[in-house]
């Protein structure tokens, strides 16, 4: 199915005073995408307005003590919280609130509208935020909220696809007990935070769905997971809403991993998800920022995706295909089908 290309509704929320010397979670990701809020690279992306998150959109997946250990921590200066390291200053509440609030701002124009696609570009990241603790540079979890908000106004089910290098421990344990929540990551096997195992949540198969990619894996390598079992799985699963942590810490220039996608990869995955949405979700689909630390491929990247969203074939990219391994997946593939019951029909 041909998708609708009428908008695609964003945020822009680069948290410049949620800043640590040296840290590769820092404004200077997303500085160069300063320009796109005058000059958006396609003509079909909306910018929105925003506002902070209220407490009460934050403890629908977090608890109230651990909002008041985050403030309190954050009246305290800069300093690190987490042994990732996570780190605060005495701006991060008011910046992971804002990103928060940029989130929401785009699901929710997409939920009104009763269909849409949307990238919320905000730091700092979300998906390794716990119900009760902050951890892995995350504050607090914004595609979690996003979610519990989807549902509170009256969707039946949400799909979360993570792809991030790094497993969303901190989506799957808000949403551990959530049926109307499906949530299904590809990471990278082995690194942060040592979970996102194939056999966890038993209680849970063909809800969640954890896939630990070999490392240097490459695009064709996530390719054939996305056409083996993240397609047939949005199929069984029924969701009303699809959304994305799209971490791009999987290219093959970023320092912090050893995945082995390049910017084409990130496009064609993007092609493949907004057509499913279009197919099985009602046309509803929302990207959320999370990792990616070598700035301009993070933009490539960014770019490449909003390109496929907006139905363009070409974006820059200043990096060029991987070299990286095209590993035979398909003892893999058969272990999750067989584990979830995915089957093609």
């Amino acid at each position: 199915m041909k998708p609708d290309t009428n908008h695609v509704y964003c945020t822009f929320y680069d948290a410049p005073e949620h800043l640590f010397p040296g840290h590769p979670e820092s404004p200077r990701r997303l500085q160069s995408l300063q320009p796109w809020l005058q000059n958006p690279p396609y003509p079909e992306m909306v910018w929105l307005n925003f506002l902070p998150a209220l407490a009460g959109d934050v403890l629908n997946v977090h608890c109230d003590q651990m909002l008041q250990n985050l403030q309190s921590s954050c009246r305290m200066g800069t300093h690190e919280i987490d042994p990732a390291p996570t780190y605060v200053t005495d701006a991060s509440y008011h910046s992971a609130m804002m990103a928060a609030g940029a989130t929401l701002a785009v699901s929710r124009r997409i939920i009104s509208e009763e269909r849409g696609r949307g990238f919320a570009i905000v730091r700092p990241p979300g998906h390794h935020a716990e119900s009760d603790r902050s951890m892995g540079f995350c504050l607090i979890n914004n595609v979690a909220i996003a979610a519990a908000d989807a549902i509170a106004r009256g969707l039946s089910k949400v799909a979360i696809v993570d792809f991030d290098a790094h497993h969303g421990n901190g989506t799957e344990s808000i949403f551990l007990h959530t049926e109307q929540v499906g949530f299904l990551s590809l990471h990278e096997e082995y690194h942060y935070p040592g979970s996102g195992h194939m056999n966890s949540a038993p209680h849970a198969r063909g809800r969640i769905i954890n896939i630990p990619m070999p490392s240097y894996a490459n695009s064709e390598a996530y390719l054939s997971i996305f056409q083996n079992i993240v397609t047939p799985w949005l199929r069984q699963f029924g969701a009303e809403m699809l959304l994305v942590s799209a971490g791009f810490d999987t290219h093959f220039s970023d320092p912090l991993t050893t995945a082995t996608l390049d910017t084409h990869g990130f496009h064609e995955m993007t092609r493949i998800l907004v057509d499913l949405a279009e197919t099985f979700c009602h046309g509803r689909i929302l990207f959320v920022l999370e990792g990616g630390y070598e700035p301009q491929a993070l933009k490539d990247n960014i770019q490449a995706c909003l390109a496929a969203m907006c139905a363009r074939p070409t974006f820059p990219d200043n990096f060029g295909p991987s070299d990286g391994r095209q590993q035979n997946l398909s003892e893999l593939i058969k272990k999750i089908r067989d584990l979830h019951q995915i089957t093609e029909d």
